[in-house]
């Protein structure tokens, strides 16, 4: 199962493209519904947008172990159960769900990092701060919740992948569906890279793996390696490293990284 994390500032449209893609793409898509302390709003649905719970419930999630994963915002509680997610997993399809970067990075770091793809829903600013003012909500809330959005845009860098969300609905729906479609067809990747090891690239050059890394933005896995003849350091993504490349001329694709098998 991977899980796809959409994340953005309020009144990016991330809900709306979330009901829109359960809509449309259920057969391969299950919300991941996380828990909030918060009061329900109008028009929400319990067990739909949130399991809405009482403070109490939460100190009992909280005493039995259940808690997977639990964000602060707004001065509420939100999260993931453990029992929320194996739920998800039962069903055998892809988890969809709305965190903040907080959130998407304590999935990243508990579950396998390639698993966790993270997607921000862009748009632009003046957009939002308009849409958030016509909204019923008080005007503390408001000036709250503008201050968040402008403080959350530039976080747009440490998501796996950007969503515009600046043209129609229908477009930045084509966007994501798309990403999703691409990360659920991509080939695992099975390659265990150890230091020591030697890669020889595609172009011929020979390189030393010095280490495996986190980076520490969305904890996306890196590759850490020197060129063995001029000692300089690099790093790419691991699925960079372990990925392929075509050949267009020689119309042919190989592997990115080759290893170097050691005379015995």
């Amino acid at each position: 199962m991977k899980l796809f994390i959409l994340h953005g500032p309020s009144a990016s449209g991330k809900t709306i493209l979330m009901n829109y893609l359960l809509s449309e793409d259920s057969d391969y898509l299950e919300p991941l519904i996380s828990f909030t302390t918060r009061r329900q709003r109008t028009r929400e649905k319990q067990g739909r947008n949130y399991h809405f719970i009482t403070r109490r419930q939460y100190v009992e999630y909280c005493r039995a172990g259940k808690i997977y994963e639990e964000v602060k915002y707004l001065d509420e509680s939100y999260g993931v159960t453990s029992d929320e997610l194996q739920q998800v997993n039962q069903t055998k399809k892809n988890g969809l769900t709305i965190m903040n970067i907080e959130g998407i990075r304590i999935f990243k770091n508990k579950m396998e990092a390639q698993d966790v793809v993270s997607i921000f829903i862009y748009r632009d600013l003046t957009d939002i701060i308009n849409s958030i003012m016509e909204s019923d909500r008080s005007q503390e809330e408001k000036e709250r919740r503008i201050e968040l959005a402008k403080e959350e845009m530039p976080e747009m860098s440490s998501c796996d992948y950007i969503v515009y969300n600046i043209g129609t609905l229908a477009d930045a729906y084509s966007q994501l569906r798309k990403i999703i479609k691409q990360e659920i067809n991509a080939r695992p990747i099975n390659m265990q890279i150890r230091a020591g090891e030697r890669y020889r690239h595609f172009k011929g050059d020979v390189y030393e793996i010095i280490t495996t890394a986190l980076y520490t933005e969305n904890y996306c896995p890196l590759v850490v390696y020197k060129d063995a003849r001029s000692g300089i350091d690099y790093a790419r993504p691991y699925e960079i490293f372990c990925g392929k490349k075509e050949l267009k001329k020689e119309n042919r694709i190989v592997n990115r990284f080759e290893l170097v098998k050691e005379p015995e």
